[in-house]
């Protein structure tokens, strides 16, 4: 039977191609769309290499400090995260990182690259996919060695198709050496860079470091899934502090990359409103699939019309409503699944026009072009976005 039904579909969508195309157009661009903007949700917060611990590592990213009715908020000093959360019992590994930029002249271009400041314990934490070499550990860091682990796009630009481990480049008129080569994460990523270097080597540290404020943030991988415990933990060792500069409390602010996405502020401590935030993506994913579902109501209905005297006939044989109303969704989940997988190769040139568009505002520090990635979630939300929008 399921057969018959795909014979007759192909059918009945060469019989009025005009149509077709029409609806294959339609869906195909609603479902690239989609296809992209799941992309993009998926590598913010999906558990994606190198990030595969994303459920249970915290970003602490901000310090609110109260005095009187005044609250001031600011990223942590990295003297106020070694000193008040290195010994968290809820947590399995803690890693402090601050994120730079600076430009290189490479055979008259100019070039944009993302540095981070980190320690050993950020390749705890991560899983990058190391090419070349190994990333640094404690002694280097304690040593403050200038040494880096560099990306595969900034070997290529720094060293062609050469060996990158033992040589030297410089960054800000200082040589390093690189000891690793590492496979990017995603640019969406609070972890990606094109260079990362211990942070005992940053030099501007005492000129932006305070006793709370400062430039730095905290990778808090969590021993179990229960995050509130770390959240608890946290308020429970900053009441115990010694608070400095006259603050009358301090309050850190520590969520999962999930977590600051469905938080509605990032200026609230609260909770993320997952419900909030599933309506809203709920809203914009049915308005772009309204469009070509009108279309597909239009074509039914005209199709049903023309084919009056096939369902007749078919009726005075023994066809039920039931069998009928099969056949035609049947006939409606084909066309869409087609015009679905013409929209999910669309989507791959679709991002990388995208990536693209966006490096023309920002020509120094341009994103790869791979930066959506279509991965096995992304397909299955296609495959039911297909599946939901042809019923």
């Amino acid at each position: 039977m399921l057969k018959n039904y795909i014979k007759l579909t192909f059918k009945v969508m060469l019989r009025k191609k005009y149509y077709t195309a029409l609806t294959l157009v339609g869906i195909s661009l609603t479902l690239m769309v989609i296809t992209v903007f799941a992309s993009f949700l998926d590598q913010i917060v999906s558990a994606n290499p190198p990030e595969i611990h994303r459920e249970r590592t915290l970003i602490l990213d901000k310090v609110s400090v109260y005095k009187g009715d005044k609250k001031t908020d600011a990223a942590p000093s990295i003297s106020f995260l070694q000193k008040n959360i290195r010994a968290l019992q809820s947590t399995e590994t803690i890693s402090y990182f601050t994120t730079r930029e600076f430009i290189s002249f490479l055979n008259g271009k100019t070039a944009g690259h993302i540095l981070k400041f980190t320690d050993e314990n950020f390749w705890k934490i991560t899983d990058f996919e190391f090419l070349e070499g190994k990333p640094f550990n404690i002694i280097e860091v304690r040593k403050g060695a200038r040494v880096a682990v560099i990306s595969e796009k900034t070997k290529a630009y720094f060293f062609k198709d050469g060996a990158a481990l033992g040589k030297t480049f410089p960054i800000q008129g200082i040589a390093y050496q690189v000891i690793g080569v590492v496979k990017p994460a995603t640019p969406f990523s609070r972890i990606y860079s094109d260079v990362y270097v211990p942070y005992t080597t940053d030099v501007n540290t005492q000129r932006t470091e305070k006793a709370l404020e400062g430039t730095y943030n905290a990778l808090l991988l969590a021993k179990t899934n229960d995050l509130k415990k770390v959240r608890a933990e946290l308020r429970g060792i900053l009441k115990k502090a010694n608070l400095v500069s006259g603050a009358d409390s301090v309050k850190v602010h520590a969520f999962t990359a999930l977590e600051q996405f469905a938080k509605s502020s990032s200026f609230n401590d609260d909770e993320p409103e997952y419900g909030k935030t599933a309506i809203v993506i709920s809203i914009v994913l049915i308005l772009f699939m309204l469009i070509p579902a009108i279309s597909l109501v239009n074509i039914n209905v005209t199709r049903i019309g023309e084919r009056a005297e096939e369902i007749g006939i078919r009726k005075s044989f023994g066809a039920t409503s039931g069998t009928l109303v099969g056949q035609l969704v049947t006939e409606n989940i084909i066309i869409t699944l087609i015009g679905g997988l013409i929209g999910l190769g669309l989507s791959i040139y679709a991002s990388q026009l995208l990536v693209q568009f966006i490096n023309t505002f920002d020509p120094l520090f341009k994103m790869p072009t791979d930066s959506f990635i279509i991965s096995w979630r992304v397909f299955g939300f296609c495959l039911f976005s297909c599946l939901l929008l042809g019923l």
